[in-house]
């Protein structure tokens, strides 16, 4: 498709409820490394604008609370899915129009070319018919992916993102969830964040105290690995903010901070950020961010969107 703009309408038909989306591939600008996603294609829909949403500003944090309207829920499973395939296809377009393609009720793939994309948008915490990858796996995959979309929409209020590191190919791996860079009063910042998915018996807010945990424990590791690569960019700030991304946390310097996210099932989310302040020597509200995604039947959800990576197979 060279530089040429490219329209691909995925039209499905689920139960009762037809579902229209059209998504539209775009040319990138520069060269992002293999663990940065370009901003989502101006015309394609946002996440977003199908969820009822409601920022919280409390003194010492901001969190936003996200429900998805059971009239949204498989039209935001789609949109979901494509975003994983866009992810996972990177740098290599034909393979996501390829996909976006057989989405859209096209023939069936050749052999050679459906084997690369089962290994793209099929295999670790995805997993092939009929039974895939295992729930805990898909359920953390796409929770992942949920904050990533939001986050590169601007969904969560502190600005549009410089740059998004995306969450690892497998939820298995042992780096952090994500990472965002911002630029606040002329200056870079970051936020780091570790994402949970919660389809069982306990609290979210004993999720986010455990998430909260982990990053105490890990932050030094995590932003190494993202710093590793970001030193690697063309831009000479990034590379020279990335090589500092260690000491800026250590110091819970300005340009610091860190977030939480959890995609939920349950409803019971009030004060599931009280224990907030006891984490991190943060002094400002905005440097503890929180994203609580609330989906009815999450894990449901959560194959719903496997399903629609499947359909492009």
């Amino acid at each position: 498709m060279g530089h040429a703009l490219a329209a691909n309408k995925a039209i499905r038909n689920y139960g009762q409820h037809a579902v229209r989306c059209a998504f539209v591939t775009a040319p990138s600008v520069g060269t992002p490394s293999s663990a940065s996603t370009p901003a989502v294609p101006s015309h394609w829909p946002r996440l977003s604008d199908w969820l009822a949403v409601t920022l919280h500003r409390d003194p010492t944090h901001h969190w936003l609370e996200a429900r998805l309207p059971a009239a949204n829920r498989e039209s935001a499973a789609l949109l979901v899915a494509a975003h994983i395939a866009r992810v996972r296809c990177g740098g290599a377009p034909q393979y996501f129009d390829a996909w976006l393609a057989r989405l859209a009720g096209g023939p069936p793939h050749p052999a050679d070319l459906l084997e690369c994309l089962v290994a793209l948008v099929a295999s670790e915490s995805i997993g092939m018919p009929p039974d895939g990858a295992s729930d805990e796996h898909i359920e953390g995959f796409v929770a992942e992916h949920i904050w990533h979309l939001l986050t590169l929409e601007d969904a969560l209020t502190f600005g549009v993102p410089v740059r998004v590191d995306e969450p690892d190919w497998s939820v298995t791996d042992s780096g952090g969830d994500g990472l965002a860079i911002y630029r606040w009063n002329g200056a870079l910042v970051f936020r780091l964040w570790e994402s949970k998915a919660h389809t069982g018996e306990g609290t979210v807010r004993d999720v986010v105290n455990g998430a909260c945990r982990q990053v105490n424990s890990n932050a030094l590791r995590y932003l190494a690995r993202f710093s590793k690569v970001g030193q690697g960019l063309g831009d000479p700030e990034l590379q020279q903010f990335y090589g500092r991304l260690l000491e800026l946390w250590r110091a819970a310097a300005r340009e610091a901070g860190g977030g939480i996210s959890v995609t939920t099932k349950s409803d019971a989310i009030a004060d599931c950020f009280g224990n907030y302040p006891s984490y991190w020597a943060f002094v400002h509200d905005d440097q503890r961010q929180g994203l609580v995604v609330t989906i009815e039947d999450y894990a449901a959800f959560a194959k719903q969107v496997r399903q629609g990576l499947w359909k492009g197979l």
